[in-house]
């Protein structure tokens, strides 16, 4: 099997000795057929058919000062051909010292590694410490040096320099996808923003189309439950017009208990004109109300007091009225209300009915406070449900169809809810779930 071709790295030799380049070329940049240098390399690296591919062939440069060192390492630098690797002596007269050279070194390239060739004589390991710090990419290599080992210090310093460079190019790429990444969620954000913002203007425009709605849903309403009344009044009135121009006319009066019936028949659409008109008033001002603490149970015994059932009736009336936390309303409020529900399934239940019978229960539900009014009365059609709570819709003969609306924004008003379960021939259950009170 034929292996692929070593990567070549550049080595820099830095020495004002000429011999000693030679040296480094011949154990760096050549191949060597001593007995016990291919032994060891055959031991470190493999067999030979692995030893091409896994070891390095080097590109050895040489320099005789350590200004001239670090003069090629900044032109390597801007070849984008670095060197990997630097032997440097610490004595080169006249010119800068190895340290000061490796200071110099470090700053025209940071990646590259470092061998300080030192004679015992030389700086000891502290005070080079001392000079350059503790560093990762510095050794101390003492002379005289042994071929194997300069060998075996170059491969492991190359291995050790593409490591860094490629832990480098992995961060440069993972800084590079973060900041493309965090450039589209910012993009994906100021896109939720926008839809938010159109969101927010669309339901702003909706609220407004559907208080214009409810405006005009309430002026027909109110045109539809005024003109029956008021033409009953119209009609009789001009019954009576009719007859007083007859009078003077001298054309004897009809019979006075007709004109009478006219009479009581126009106070009477008065009276229902007159309770529209409460009805749309108490209605308008249905808003937020600031709640207190209030009695629920209480407030319905007393609901309950109130209501006057017709003579024989035969109404069953049944209390389950369990403990409750107070809730956060009014007393005054929630009295309209339960009056209106309690009439409303009184009313619901036929005279013919062989058990009437009429529920009010509260229970607690978590931190709430449940009301239930039921009644086994005729229920509602299902095409009904999902409008008793709109204003002057109605099913009862002679109704406004605001008492359900009023009763509906006093409990909203308080923080609660209102809700009705019914079926047709089994009877309404309105329940009323209302927040605790602080």
């Amino acid at each position: 099997m034929i292996m692929p071709a070593s990567p070549r790295r550049r080595i820099l030799i830095i020495d004002d000795n000429p011999s000693i380049h030679q040296d480094f070329q011949k154990i760096l940049a050549t191949s060597e057929s001593s007995t016990s240098l291919d032994a060891l390399e055959m031991a470190i690296f493999g067999s030979p058919q692995a030893r091409g591919g896994g070891a390095y062939s080097f590109e050895v440069d040489s320099a005789s000062q350590g200004e001239e060192g670090v003069q090629r390492v900044k032109e390597a630098a801007a070849e984008g051909r670095p060197y990997a690797l630097a032997f440097v002596d610490i004595r080169m007269p006249p010119g800068i010292d190895g340290v000061e050279t490796t200071a110099l070194l470090w700053k025209a390239d940071e990646d590259l590694q470092v061998v300080l060739c030192s004679a015992y004589a030389d700086y000891s390991w502290e005070e080079v410490a001392q000079r350059l710090g503790i560093n990762q990419r510095l050794l101390i290599l003492r002379k005289p040096f042994d071929n194997i080992e300069v060998r075996q210090m170059a491969h492991a310093l190359a291995q050790k320099w593409d490591l860094s460079r490629q832990s480098r190019r992995r961060q440069e790429e993972l800084a590079q996808a973060v900041a493309e990444r965090t450039q589209e969620l910012q993009a994906s954000n100021a896109r939720l923003r926008q839809e938010m913002d159109d969101r927010a203007r669309l339901e702003a425009q909706l609220a407004q189309s559907q208080r214009l709605e409810a405006m005009g849903r309430l002026a027909s309403g109110m045109a539809n439950e005024i003109s029956s009344p008021l033409g009953f009044v119209s009609t009789n009135l001009n019954h009576l017009r009719l007859a007083l121009e007859k009078r003077n006319a001298g054309v004897p009066l009809e019979d006075p208990a007709e004109l009478l019936d006219a009479c009581r028949d126009a106070i009477q659409g008065t009276d229902r004109l007159k309770r529209i008109v409460q009805d749309v008033k108490l209605f308008a001002r249905v808003s937020p109300q600031p709640g207190v603490a209030v009695d629920v149970r209480k407030v319905l015994e007393q609901a309950l007091t109130r209501i006057e059932l017709p003579a024989g009736s035969r109404v069953q009336r049944v209390l389950e009225l369990q403990e409750v936390p107070p809730v956060l309303a009014s007393d005054e409020g929630l009295t309209q209300v339960f009056l209106n529900l309690i009439s409303n399934a009184i009313q619901a239940l036929p005279a013919d009915h062989p058990e009437p019978r009429l529920r009010l229960g509260t229970r607690p539900q978590g931190a709430d406070a449940v009301v239930e009014i039921q009644d086994n009365g005729a229920g509602i059609e299902a095409e009904h449900l999902s409008h008793i709570f709109e204003p002057f819709y109605t099913t009862k003969p002679g109704g406004s169809g605001l008492g359900l609306s009023i009763c509906h924004g006093i409990i909203t008003g308080f923080g609660g809810e209102i809700s009705v379960e019914s079926a047709p021939g089994k009877g309404t259950t309105f329940r009323i779930k209302l927040p605790r009170a602080a």
